[in-house]
């Protein structure tokens, strides 16, 4: 009994085949879900971003022989914006980059001193802010976890009154020349644009601002930056 009910099923099963096949049915298997291709992160990118930043100014009074006499730290903070370009390479889940950026700043510092009826006030400030830096990241589809290096430049300027007279003479205003790490995420939004949000700290070598009877005012710059920007990827 059982063989005969098998018999017939399988019967069945091959003239409803051939059924369909006489009126032009062809009897495909089920497709499998579709798998979105996941998000590539190789190629070129060019945005704008803005952020703050936090970070002091220290002043050393340095003779012409020995240690500095007097040192001075004088907290600042502001703000920055501007414009990058890059190109990414993804390998695998890894992504590796080059980025350059170019903001304007208005990060300062100032103080005042007063002695009886006179007051004399300084003020420096960060002019602009430029890096060139290498990024690595590991990529969570579209989402990017990066860390990034490299170097930085810029341009400070002091400012000096006393009594609310000009009384800068002599001081200089150098080009300064560092370092600046940190880390950042990006999330790529669409196919051609993704947002992103970074952290950075910013450290620039001592340079004197100042002659003094052989010696030297020196000026140093760190800083910390959060920003957030869009990138146009194409």
């Amino acid at each position: 009994m059982k063989k005969l009910l098998i018999t017939v099923i399988a019967a069945s099963a091959l003239s409803s085949t051939a059924f369909a096949a006489d009126f032009g049915v062809v009897l495909q298997p089920a497709p499998a879900g579709y798998i979105a291709p996941a998000t590539d992160w190789t190629g070129f990118y060019a945005g704008i971003f803005g952020g703050v930043t936090s970070g002091p100014f220290d002043f050393s009074l340095v003779p012409p022989a020995g240690p500095s006499v007097l040192d001075v730290t004088v907290q600042g903070g502001g703000a920055v914006g501007g414009a990058q370009i890059g190109y990414d390479v993804q390998l695998n889940q890894f992504v590796l980059g080059l980025v350059a950026d170019i903001a304007v700043s208005n990060h300062r510092a100032g103080a005042s001193l007063t002695s009886g009826p006179n007051t004399a006030d300084i003020e420096t400030r960060l002019t602009y802010l430029g890096t060139v830096r290498a990024r690595a990241g590991y990529a969570f589809d579209d989402v990017l976890a990066y860390v990034h290096g490299g170097l930085a430049y810029g341009h400070t300027e002091t400012t000096a009154t006393v009594n609310g007279v000009d009384a800068a003479l002599g001081l200089t205003n150098p080009d300064r020349v560092g370092y600046v790490v940190g880390a950042g995420f990006e999330y790529q939004v669409s196919e051609n644009i993704s947002l992103q949000t970074e952290y950075s700290y910013t450290g620039f070598r001592d340079e004197s601002i100042l002659a003094i009877g052989g010696g030297n005012l020196n000026q140093a710059l760190s800083f910390h930056t959060v920003k957030a920007g869009v990138n146009f990827r194409f």
